[in-house]
């Protein structure tokens, strides 16, 4: 493996990727229920995939997509396409309903009072946790870790939850939510797996599809991505997004996404060990990707099929907000928050002279397609207007 770091964003090269199938349960045929059943739930629509032309025209590539989550059922998030999709099924299982014939209407109308769910979270999680569960009549516990924006927090009790943050790091909190569940018999929700806990995260997983689906749906033969940058906190959402367009595109090189400080994957692929670890409570504004350990259900299949993971430094995500907020002249501007700007920053760094090793060593061309993820619109506002409109986190002079 070669590593490097360029403009203080370290670069790993996984030259080790393996020819290994997609595992059975991410499949396209797997999966076909999640984009189903979301798309007959009350109030779905498609999110918009931008097309950045005069961005990509001035970096001289054929193309720069993002695919914009913000609207996503009004939650300002993709997440709770993951959490609808396991609680459903989850509430299914239990009372003997087939999801595909009771859907998210049917289940409504159910009486839910005694089930109750919990999860950890630090943020778009749990918001989406809180809403389905108040949708359907749920009650839900949520902890987040220590650092939690406090919009954030009452962002989710909005829905409804109850909310404890916890003074922990995150996977701390993980570990103290799976204790409250078992103590009180709640079922949790968590977007990790540990031993013996795997259905429900992989349902998480497959629920991902739904995104992936529309893009796939949205992009015509002659626009097929070559780049596709991901997030990744543990990496679920990464891997589920990855095993669907993996087989859409299997020419395209798959890039994670992590902040410098808490890059669990990236170490996880540096050192072949998929139980990497990085403790303690770490300091990003990429509050959704501040996550210490990888998925152990997920991060194989990144260890095995992702080209490249890359550790930024917060300044790529503050890059990348204030980009979308004031494109270049004749791309459509649109609201990303903190986390769901690292894609569109280290795209647009990548085609700038900052990181002209980089792009060369990415394999980043004028026949590129770069495609990234708006995972999330403003969930802290505050934290949006100092970044934005007061250029909190600038981008570093010279090279670093």
């Amino acid at each position: 493996m070669e590593k490097w770091t360029e403009y203080g964003i370290d670069f790993l090269a996984n030259d080790i990727q393996a020819q290994a199938g997609i595992p059975d349960w991410l499949t396209l045929d797997a999966v076909a229920d999640a984009p189903r059943f979301h798309t007959a739930m009350p109030g779905y629509q498609p999110t918009p995939l931008l097309k950045l032309d005069n961005l990509a025209k001035a970096g001289n590539i054929a193309g720069v997509y993002v695919k914009n989550e913000a609207p996503r059922f009004g939650l300002n998030a993709f997440k709770v396409l993951g959490s609808s999709y396991a609680i459903c099924q989850t509430i299914c299982q239990k009372l003997g309903l087939n999801l595909n014939e009771t859907g998210f209407a049917g289940l409504k109308r159910q009486n839910l009072q005694n089930m109750v769910f919990a999860t950890a979270t630090d943020g778009n999680h749990g918001r989406g946790v809180a809403w389905v569960s108040r949708e359907l009549g749920c009650p839900a516990h949520v902890y987040m870790p220590a650092g939690a924006e406090p919009e954030r927090v009452e962002a989710i009790r909005a829905f409804g939850a109850e909310v404890e943050v916890t003074g922990l790091c995150y996977d701390d909190t993980a570990a103290y939510a799976k204790a409250q569940a078992e103590q009180n018999g709640w079922t949790l929700v968590q977007d990790t797996s540990f031993p013996g806990y795997e259905e429900i995260p992989q349902l998480i997983i497959q629920g991902y599809a739904t995104m992936a689906a529309e893009i796939a749906g949205q992009l015509a033969p002659d626009e097929a991505p070559t780049h596709i940058f991901l997030q990744a906190g543990v990496g679920s959402m990464a891997g589920g997004m990855l095993a669907y367009l993996a087989q859409y595109y299997p020419a395209a090189k798959f890039i994670i996404l992590e902040p410098q400080n808490v890059a669990c994957c990236l170490l996880a692929a540096e050192q072949q060990n998929d139980a990497a670890s990085i403790p303690g409570v770490q300091h990003t504004i990429m509050a959704g990707l501040n996550c210490g350990t990888p998925c152990p259900l997920i991060m194989p299949l990144l260890r095995e099929k992702a080209a490249f993971f890359l550790g930024c430094p917060d300044y790529v995500a503050a890059h990348g907000m204030r980009l979308a907020a004031h494109p270049a002249k004749g791309d459509q501007a649109y609201t990303s928050g903190e986390s769901g700007a690292v894609g569109l920053g280290i795209s647009a760094l990548l085609l700038s002279d900052r990181l002209a090793k980089s792009r060369a060593k990415l394999g980043i061309d004028a026949n590129s397609r770069l495609l990234s993820l708006n995972t999330e619109g403003s969930m802290a506002p505050s934290v949006w207007r100092q970044i934005v409109e007061h250029n909190a986190c600038p981008l570093p002079e010279g090279v670093c």
